[in-house]
């Protein structure tokens, strides 16, 4: 069985001992720890990550809601479950100053030892539940993101395919001889013409987007309140800069040369109105 470290954080020796033998008496794969205020307690919490942290209410230096909610602003431990103990606020309304601090659940004094072996059981099995649940998101993610990749280098290879096409029809066209049929010359430009449009076309753009969207699905809707001067092409670089694409990447996947790549962000720059000090690709990046 896994081991499990809960910190007892309260300022009577007597208690910790207390509820220390307690547990241990009945877990045998618990490792108990302790620290005797909030202060120390937010150390010993960053220093060991516990599984679980049961954290007295009234204690001197700091007490246990402030470190409640350092705890929670800290994203090192802003997932650890901690229970709140209380022999004074033990009240409704105390029950939800605590909760909205960012505690799971509440024990009043003396301690009911049978209650908080209960309690401290459920909030380490919804934790586990979470982390797995957290796992399955993020291999859905890894997922998404796989497909996206995968997209971008498709639209790459059709930009590189078309491109030499369409370069290999340029070649010939100027390589005709001035008494070539005029249809001849007709079906060259045509097939130029198709090319080219090709080129343009969204049809790989809307698969990317669709994936891009899974995994980003606010990314387009912020940026549209940010500036509505951004363009189809605008909106591209964005979403290629979100995933960390650099620029020569992006000027492949537009079919542009890199000068009009770094054209193309200095004006999406001053579209989002960043300032200058700032980094747009840090900008971006940043969007949710």
């Amino acid at each position: 069985m896994e081991r499990k470290t809960i910190l007892i954080i309260d300022d009577n020796r007597d208690i910790i001992r207390m509820i220390a033998d307690e547990l241990k008496s009945h877990h045998i794969n618990f490792n108990v720890i302790n620290a005797n205020n909030g202060l120390n307690g937010v150390r010993v919490a960053k220093q060991e990550l516990p599984d679980l942290i049961l954290m007295d209410w009234d204690m001197p230096v700091m007490d246990g809601l402030e470190a409640i909610r350092i705890l929670k602003d800290d994203s090192s431990t802003q997932d650890i479950p901690v229970i709140m103990a209380t022999g004074k606020m033990t009240n409704s309304e105390d029950l939800q100053t605590a909760l909205e601090a960012g505690a799971v659940d509440y024990v009043r004094k003396p301690v009911d030892f049978i209650e908080l072996s209960a309690r401290i059981n459920t909030a380490l099995r919804l934790k586990a539940q979470q982390l797995a649940i957290n796992e399955l998101l993020q291999s859905e993610i890894d997922l998404k993101n796989r497909k996206l990749s995968t997209t971008s280098m498709l639209i790459v290879e059709k930009n590189s395919l078309l491109g030499q096409l369409h370069g290999k029809v340029v070649r010939l066209e100027s390589s005709l001889p001035d008494i070539s049929t005029e249809e001849l010359r007709y079906q060259v430009k045509q097939l130029k013409r198709q090319i080219s449009n090709d080129l343009d076309l969204d049809s790989s753009w809307d698969t990317f987007k669709m994936h891009f969207e899974e995994v980003n699905p606010h990314f387009f809707d912020r940026l549209t309140e940010i500036s509505n001067e951004l363009t189809h092409k605008d909106l591209k670089i964005c979403a290629y800069i979100k995933l960390r694409m650099d620029n020569k990447e992006i000027a492949r996947l537009l079919n542009i040369t890199s000068g009009s790549s770094r054209t193309a962000l200095y004006r999406l720059k001053r579209k989002l109105h960043i300032p200058e000090e700032e980094n747009l690709r840090e900008v971006i990046e940043q969007i949710d």
